[in-house]
Protein backbone atom coordinates (compact mmCIF):
# COMPACT_ATOMS: atom_id res chain seq x y z
CA UNK A 1 0.00 0.00 0.00
CA UNK A 2 1.39 3.40 -0.85
CA UNK A 3 2.02 6.53 1.34
CA UNK A 4 -1.01 8.54 0.04
CA UNK A 5 -3.49 5.42 0.51
CA UNK A 6 -1.74 5.35 4.08
CA UNK A 7 -2.43 8.87 4.62
CA UNK A 8 -6.24 8.12 3.33
CA UNK A 9 -6.80 5.57 6.17
CA UNK A 10 -5.89 7.36 8.31
CA UNK A 11 -7.79 10.20 8.37
CA UNK A 12 -10.47 7.66 7.53
CA UNK A 13 -10.08 6.02 11.13
CA UNK A 14 -9.83 9.39 12.47
CA UNK A 15 -13.01 10.63 11.23
CA UNK A 16 -14.74 6.93 12.24
CA UNK A 17 -13.58 7.53 15.91
CA UNK A 18 -15.30 10.90 15.83
CA UNK A 19 -18.48 9.83 14.44
CA UNK A 20 -18.47 7.06 16.95
CA UNK A 21 -18.41 9.33 19.69
CA UNK A 22 -20.65 12.19 18.41
CA UNK A 23 -23.34 9.32 17.50
CA UNK A 24 -23.50 8.34 21.26
CA UNK A 25 -24.39 10.88 24.57
CA UNK A 26 -20.78 11.55 24.68
CA UNK A 27 -19.67 15.17 25.58
CA UNK A 28 -17.00 15.72 22.22
CA UNK A 29 -14.60 19.09 22.26
CA UNK A 30 -12.71 19.79 19.10
CA UNK A 31 -9.70 21.64 19.36
CA UNK A 32 -9.07 23.28 15.88
CA UNK A 33 -5.86 23.13 14.15
CA UNK A 34 -6.21 26.90 13.01
CA UNK A 35 -2.51 28.37 13.32
CA UNK A 36 -1.45 30.97 15.96
CA UNK A 37 -5.71 31.18 16.97
CA UNK A 38 -8.07 29.91 18.96
CA UNK A 39 -10.95 27.62 17.83
CA UNK A 40 -12.82 25.16 19.43
CA UNK A 41 -16.26 23.37 19.36
CA UNK A 42 -18.14 21.78 21.99
CA UNK A 43 -20.76 18.86 21.00
CA UNK A 44 -23.57 17.41 23.40
CA UNK A 45 -26.38 15.68 23.04
CA UNK A 46 -27.29 17.51 19.16
CA UNK A 47 -26.10 21.15 20.59
CA UNK A 48 -23.37 22.79 19.47
CA UNK A 49 -21.11 25.86 20.94
CA UNK A 50 -18.34 27.44 19.17
CA UNK A 51 -15.41 28.85 21.21
CA UNK A 52 -13.72 31.44 19.21
CA UNK A 53 -13.14 31.25 15.87
CA UNK A 54 -8.81 32.10 15.24
CA UNK A 55 -7.95 34.55 12.60
CA UNK A 56 -9.39 35.99 9.47
CA UNK A 57 -7.89 33.87 6.91
CA UNK A 58 -8.46 30.50 9.38
CA UNK A 59 -12.70 31.15 8.60
CA UNK A 60 -12.83 28.91 5.76
CA UNK A 61 -10.79 26.54 7.47
CA UNK A 62 -13.58 26.84 10.87
CA UNK A 63 -16.57 26.71 8.50
CA UNK A 64 -15.17 23.80 6.90
CA UNK A 65 -14.35 21.79 10.27
CA UNK A 66 -17.83 23.00 11.20
CA UNK A 67 -19.32 21.40 8.84
CA UNK A 68 -17.25 17.99 8.38
CA UNK A 69 -18.82 17.34 12.35
CA UNK A 70 -21.97 18.06 10.44
CA UNK A 71 -22.66 21.40 12.05
CA UNK A 72 -25.85 23.20 10.53
CA UNK A 73 -25.96 25.54 13.27
CA UNK A 74 -25.00 27.16 16.92
CA UNK A 75 -26.56 27.28 19.78
CA UNK A 76 -23.94 28.97 21.23
CA UNK A 77 -21.18 31.62 20.21
CA UNK A 78 -18.46 32.77 22.40
CA UNK A 79 -16.02 35.55 21.93
CA UNK A 80 -13.36 35.36 24.20
CA UNK A 81 -12.39 38.73 23.34
CA UNK A 82 -11.89 40.78 20.75
CA UNK A 83 -8.22 40.34 19.21
CA UNK A 84 -8.20 39.27 15.53
CA UNK A 85 -6.75 35.47 16.34
CA UNK A 86 -9.95 34.95 18.32
CA UNK A 87 -12.80 36.60 16.41
CA UNK A 88 -11.08 37.13 12.76
CA UNK A 89 -12.65 33.29 11.20
CA UNK A 90 -16.27 34.56 13.29
CA UNK A 91 -17.07 36.56 10.72
CA UNK A 92 -17.47 34.22 8.47
CA UNK A 93 -18.70 31.83 10.64
CA UNK A 94 -21.51 35.31 11.81
CA UNK A 95 -22.16 35.03 7.49
CA UNK A 96 -22.75 31.48 6.98
CA UNK A 97 -24.55 29.82 10.38
CA UNK A 98 -27.63 30.89 11.48
CA UNK A 99 -26.67 31.25 15.66
CA UNK A 100 -28.90 31.46 18.68
CA UNK A 101 -26.77 33.11 21.11
CA UNK A 102 -23.35 35.19 21.34
CA UNK A 103 -21.69 35.31 24.80
CA UNK A 104 -18.95 38.49 24.38
CA UNK A 105 -16.14 39.46 27.04
CA UNK A 106 -17.76 43.21 26.80
CA UNK A 107 -13.87 44.30 25.93
CA UNK A 108 -14.25 46.90 22.97
CA UNK A 109 -11.27 47.21 20.03
CA UNK A 110 -10.94 49.77 17.75
CA UNK A 111 -9.90 46.91 15.18
CA UNK A 112 -12.05 47.00 11.67
CA UNK A 113 -12.34 43.14 12.45
CA UNK A 114 -14.32 43.99 15.81
CA UNK A 115 -16.26 46.49 14.03
CA UNK A 116 -17.73 44.24 11.36
CA UNK A 117 -17.87 41.13 14.01
CA UNK A 118 -20.70 43.69 15.98
CA UNK A 119 -22.05 45.02 12.64
CA UNK A 120 -22.95 41.22 11.56
CA UNK A 121 -24.34 40.29 14.92
CA UNK A 122 -26.41 43.42 14.85
CA UNK A 123 -27.71 42.81 11.07
CA UNK A 124 -28.60 39.16 11.85
CA UNK A 125 -30.43 40.41 15.17
CA UNK A 126 -28.53 37.71 17.31
CA UNK A 127 -28.91 38.04 21.13
CA UNK A 128 -25.96 39.35 22.50
CA UNK A 129 -24.37 38.96 26.33
CA UNK A 130 -21.57 40.22 28.15
CA UNK A 131 -19.68 37.20 30.55
CA UNK A 132 -19.91 38.20 34.22
CA UNK A 133 -18.13 35.97 36.45
CA UNK A 134 -21.28 33.83 37.82
CA UNK A 135 -23.47 33.71 35.05
CA UNK A 136 -24.47 29.81 34.70
CA UNK A 137 -25.47 28.59 30.81
CA UNK A 138 -28.37 26.39 30.19
CA UNK A 139 -27.38 24.64 27.32
CA UNK A 140 -28.50 21.25 28.14
CA UNK A 141 -29.53 19.70 32.06
CA UNK A 142 -26.82 17.50 31.90
CA UNK A 143 -24.29 20.12 31.57
CA UNK A 144 -22.83 22.35 33.51
CA UNK A 145 -21.54 25.83 31.87
CA UNK A 146 -20.42 28.43 34.33
CA UNK A 147 -18.20 31.45 33.46
CA UNK A 148 -15.56 31.99 36.11
CA UNK A 149 -14.25 35.15 34.75
CA UNK A 150 -14.21 38.38 33.86
CA UNK A 151 -15.15 39.47 37.39
CA UNK A 152 -17.48 42.25 38.21
CA UNK A 153 -14.78 44.65 38.09
CA UNK A 154 -12.53 44.20 35.37
CA UNK A 155 -8.79 44.28 34.91
CA UNK A 156 -7.61 47.58 33.57
CA UNK A 157 -4.34 46.12 32.97
CA UNK A 158 -3.77 44.33 29.54
CA UNK A 159 -7.24 44.60 29.61
CA UNK A 160 -8.43 42.61 26.60
CA UNK A 161 -6.65 39.35 26.91
CA UNK A 162 -6.86 39.54 31.13
CA UNK A 163 -10.53 39.95 31.03
CA UNK A 164 -11.04 36.78 28.43
CA UNK A 165 -13.84 34.54 29.34
CA UNK A 166 -12.97 31.92 31.09
CA UNK A 167 -15.66 28.70 31.17
CA UNK A 168 -15.60 25.56 33.09
CA UNK A 169 -17.48 22.87 31.73
CA UNK A 170 -18.11 19.65 33.41
CA UNK A 171 -20.34 16.28 32.77
CA UNK A 172 -20.96 14.51 35.39
CA UNK A 173 -17.34 13.84 37.06
CA UNK A 174 -15.30 14.83 34.24
CA UNK A 175 -14.45 19.11 33.46
CA UNK A 176 -12.76 21.11 31.05
CA UNK A 177 -11.10 24.65 31.91
CA UNK A 178 -11.13 27.05 28.96
CA UNK A 179 -8.99 29.96 29.63
CA UNK A 180 -8.59 32.35 26.50
CA UNK A 181 -6.14 34.51 26.88
CA UNK A 182 -6.51 35.21 30.26
CA UNK A 183 -2.71 35.50 32.13
CA UNK A 184 -1.50 36.04 35.83
CA UNK A 185 -4.00 38.98 37.21
CA UNK A 186 -6.91 37.07 35.92
CA UNK A 187 -5.70 33.55 37.56
CA UNK A 188 -4.92 35.27 40.69
CA UNK A 189 -8.37 36.49 40.89
CA UNK A 190 -9.70 33.00 40.52
CA UNK A 191 -7.16 31.19 42.77
CA UNK A 192 -9.05 33.96 45.50
CA UNK A 193 -12.19 33.07 44.59
CA UNK A 194 -14.25 30.39 46.06
CA UNK A 195 -14.43 28.54 42.48
CA UNK A 196 -13.15 24.85 42.41
CA UNK A 197 -10.79 24.99 39.74
CA UNK A 198 -9.98 21.27 39.52
CA UNK A 199 -10.65 20.45 35.71
CA UNK A 200 -9.52 17.00 33.71
CA UNK A 201 -8.67 18.82 30.50
CA UNK A 202 -7.56 22.63 30.59
CA UNK A 203 -7.25 24.72 27.36
CA UNK A 204 -4.38 26.53 28.27
CA UNK A 205 -4.30 30.13 28.62
CA UNK A 206 -2.64 32.72 25.91
CA UNK A 207 -1.48 30.08 23.87
CA UNK A 208 1.20 28.90 26.31
CA UNK A 209 2.71 32.38 26.56
CA UNK A 210 4.83 33.25 30.17
CA UNK A 211 2.17 35.94 31.02
CA UNK A 212 0.06 33.02 32.59
CA UNK A 213 0.01 29.26 33.77
CA UNK A 214 1.34 30.02 37.01
CA UNK A 215 2.87 26.84 38.75
CA UNK A 216 0.14 27.94 41.94
CA UNK A 217 -3.25 28.06 39.15
CA UNK A 218 -1.69 24.69 37.80
CA UNK A 219 -1.86 22.95 41.31
CA UNK A 220 -4.62 24.13 41.71
CA UNK A 221 -6.27 22.64 38.11
CA UNK A 222 -4.34 19.70 38.54
CA UNK A 223 -5.05 18.82 34.72
CA UNK A 224 -4.62 15.13 33.34
CA UNK A 225 -4.25 16.89 29.47
CA UNK A 226 -3.12 20.14 28.76
CA UNK A 227 -4.16 21.65 25.41
CA UNK A 228 -2.10 24.59 23.62
CA UNK A 229 -3.74 26.21 20.46
CA UNK A 230 -0.30 27.67 18.76
CA UNK A 231 0.65 27.83 15.22
CA UNK A 232 3.85 26.32 13.96
CA UNK A 233 7.31 28.84 13.93
CA UNK A 234 5.41 31.26 15.34
CA UNK A 235 7.15 35.00 16.06
CA UNK A 236 5.97 35.11 19.90
CA UNK A 237 7.77 32.19 20.78
CA UNK A 238 4.74 30.10 21.88
CA UNK A 239 4.29 28.15 24.13
CA UNK A 240 7.39 28.96 26.36
CA UNK A 241 9.95 26.32 27.63
CA UNK A 242 8.73 27.94 31.44
CA UNK A 243 4.79 26.94 30.35
CA UNK A 244 5.65 23.38 29.44
CA UNK A 245 8.01 22.83 32.14
CA UNK A 246 4.91 24.14 35.03
CA UNK A 247 2.81 21.93 32.75
CA UNK A 248 4.72 18.40 32.95
CA UNK A 249 5.37 19.43 36.84
CA UNK A 250 1.85 18.83 37.34
CA UNK A 251 2.17 15.27 35.62
CA UNK A 252 -0.18 16.46 32.79
CA UNK A 253 -0.30 15.34 29.18
CA UNK A 254 0.62 17.99 26.50
CA UNK A 255 -1.20 18.45 23.58
CA UNK A 256 -0.37 21.29 20.58
CA UNK A 257 -2.19 21.82 17.49
CA UNK A 258 1.10 22.85 15.76
CA UNK A 259 2.18 19.12 16.17
CA UNK A 260 -1.11 17.05 16.90
CA UNK A 261 -3.10 18.54 13.96
CA UNK A 262 -7.20 18.96 15.57
CA UNK A 263 -7.00 17.98 18.92
CA UNK A 264 -10.68 15.73 19.87
CA UNK A 265 -11.25 14.91 23.20
CA UNK A 266 -14.19 12.63 24.48
CA UNK A 267 -15.70 12.05 27.29
CA UNK A 268 -18.60 9.17 28.55
CA UNK A 269 -18.44 11.48 32.49
CA UNK A 270 -16.02 9.21 33.99
CA UNK A 271 -13.06 9.25 31.24
CA UNK A 272 -11.38 10.62 28.84
CA UNK A 273 -9.99 9.94 25.38
CA UNK A 274 -7.44 12.11 23.65
CA UNK A 275 -7.68 11.71 19.08
CA UNK A 276 -5.52 14.01 17.03
CA UNK A 277 -5.55 14.26 13.48
CA UNK A 278 -5.19 16.11 10.19
CA UNK A 279 -8.75 16.82 8.48
CA UNK A 280 -9.44 17.48 5.00
CA UNK A 281 -10.03 20.85 5.54
CA UNK A 282 -6.42 21.76 7.01
CA UNK A 283 -4.09 23.29 4.48
CA UNK A 284 -0.70 21.15 5.62
CA UNK A 285 0.04 17.50 5.40
CA UNK A 286 0.64 14.68 5.30
CA UNK A 287 -2.22 13.63 7.57
CA UNK A 288 -1.20 12.87 11.43
CA UNK A 289 -3.11 10.87 13.67
CA UNK A 290 -3.08 8.88 17.00
CA UNK A 291 -5.29 7.66 19.64
CA UNK A 292 -3.93 7.89 22.86
CA UNK A 293 -6.36 7.03 25.99
CA UNK A 294 -5.39 8.89 28.98
CA UNK A 295 -5.04 8.14 32.44
CA UNK A 296 -4.46 9.93 35.40
CA UNK A 297 -1.69 8.57 37.24
CA UNK A 298 -2.19 7.19 40.66
CA UNK A 299 0.19 6.79 43.46
CA UNK A 300 -0.54 2.87 45.02
CA UNK A 301 -1.94 -0.05 43.63
CA UNK A 302 -4.30 -1.29 46.70
CA UNK A 303 -7.16 -0.17 48.66
CA UNK A 304 -8.54 1.51 50.01
CA UNK A 305 -11.21 2.87 47.18
CA UNK A 306 -13.90 5.32 46.77
CA UNK A 307 -16.99 5.63 45.15
CA UNK A 308 -19.85 7.95 45.12
CA UNK A 309 -23.50 6.88 45.95
CA UNK A 310 -24.86 8.55 42.73
CA UNK A 311 -22.27 6.59 40.44
CA UNK A 312 -21.47 3.26 39.86
CA UNK A 313 -17.65 3.56 38.98
CA UNK A 314 -14.59 3.08 42.16
CA UNK A 315 -11.86 5.43 41.56
CA UNK A 316 -8.26 5.64 43.99
CA UNK A 317 -8.54 8.15 46.06
CA UNK A 318 -6.19 10.00 44.48
CA UNK A 319 -8.21 10.45 40.84
CA UNK A 320 -9.19 14.00 40.15
CA UNK A 321 -12.92 12.04 40.19
CA UNK A 322 -12.67 10.78 43.53
CA UNK A 323 -12.11 14.60 44.79
CA UNK A 324 -15.15 15.65 43.50
CA UNK A 325 -17.38 13.40 45.53
CA UNK A 326 -19.43 15.07 48.00
CA UNK A 327 -18.88 13.51 51.54
CA UNK A 328 -22.72 12.80 51.64
CA UNK A 329 -22.03 10.40 48.79
CA UNK A 330 -18.70 9.14 49.70
CA UNK A 331 -18.28 5.11 49.68
CA UNK A 332 -15.27 3.34 50.88
CA UNK A 333 -13.66 0.04 49.99
CA UNK A 334 -11.24 -1.99 51.65
CA UNK A 335 -10.56 -3.94 48.39
CA UNK A 336 -11.48 -3.77 44.77
CA UNK A 337 -13.01 -7.04 44.99
CA UNK A 338 -15.51 -5.48 47.73
CA UNK A 339 -16.30 -2.48 45.65
CA UNK A 340 -17.20 -4.63 42.58
CA UNK A 341 -19.13 -7.19 44.90
CA UNK A 342 -21.19 -3.90 45.47
CA UNK A 343 -22.08 -3.36 42.06
CA UNK A 344 -19.64 -0.41 41.46
CA UNK A 345 -16.73 -1.42 38.31
CA UNK A 346 -13.74 0.74 38.04
CA UNK A 347 -13.14 4.30 36.78
CA UNK A 348 -11.37 4.30 33.46
CA UNK A 349 -9.79 7.22 34.28
CA UNK A 350 -7.06 6.56 37.19
CA UNK A 351 -7.83 2.28 36.08
CA UNK A 352 -8.17 0.45 39.63
CA UNK A 353 -7.93 -2.90 39.53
Amino acid sequence: MNRTNNYKLILLAFFIAVSTALASENLTVHFMDVGQGDAELLQFNGKNVLIDGSTRDMGSRVECYLKEQGVSSLNLLVATHPHEDHIGGLLTVLKDFPIWQVLDSGQEHTSQTFETYLNLIDQKNIPFATAERGQTIDLDPALDIEVLSPPTTHFTEDALNQNSVVLKVTYENVSFLFMGDAGTDAENSLLASEYNLDADVLKVGHHGSSSGSSLAFLNAVTPTVGIIEVGSGNDYGHPTSKTLTSLKSTGSAIYRTALDGNIVVTTDGEGITVITGRSSCSDSSPAIASSQPTTAVTSSSGGPFVASSKSDKYHYPSCASAKRIKSSNLITFATAAEARAAGYSPCSKCNPP
